[in-house]
């Protein structure tokens, strides 16, 4: 059974709201390197293509680390395998007749339901939809030619 309850606040997050609950905070948390994660050679051309176009999004809002490559990685391969398996689906239609003549919803519509709600979540945890923005904060740009340097 996993973890119980709503996930913790980062410890930064703790530390700029002022520590309001007034618990302990965790001072030996890790704390990854801010580096672009290198892609996995697994994933497919389509799954490398949405890297390539995730990683500098998530680079210019400063939330990227080198841990998070495993979590990347399975966004980019779930949206590969949607956009393969809606590509079927499109072609081939939502219903289809069984062999008895019975009529059924294509398997195809469960495997993009499923890779939806995976996208979906993966999107929540990289700050990759307005709701969850709005809960997010980053560390405030000390310098302003920063921005430059991500591109």
């Amino acid at each position: 059974m996993g973890q119980r309850g709503p996930s913790p606040k980062p410890t930064s997050l703790v530390i700029l709201e002022g520590n309001r609950g007034r618990r302990p905070i965790n001072d030996r948390e890790p704390k990854p390197r801010v580096v672009r994660p290198k892609c996995p050679e697994y994933l497919d051309e389509a799954g490398q293509k949405e890297w390539k176009r995730l990683i500098p999004i998530l680079l210019r809002m400063r939330i990227l680390t080198e841990a998070d490559g495993i979590a990347l990685a399975n966004l980019c391969q779930a949206t590969s395998t949607m956009t393969k398996a809606q590509a079927q689906l499109n072609k081939a239609g939502i219903l289809y007749k069984t062999k008895s003549g019975y009529i059924q919803q294509s398997p195809l519509l469960g495997i993009v339901n499923s890779q939806i709600e995976i996208i979906n979540r993966l999107c929540r945890e990289f700050g990759l939809t307005p709701s969850s923005r709005s809960r997010m904060l980053t560390q405030p740009d000390d310098n302003p030619l920063a921005e430059d340097f991500l591109d």
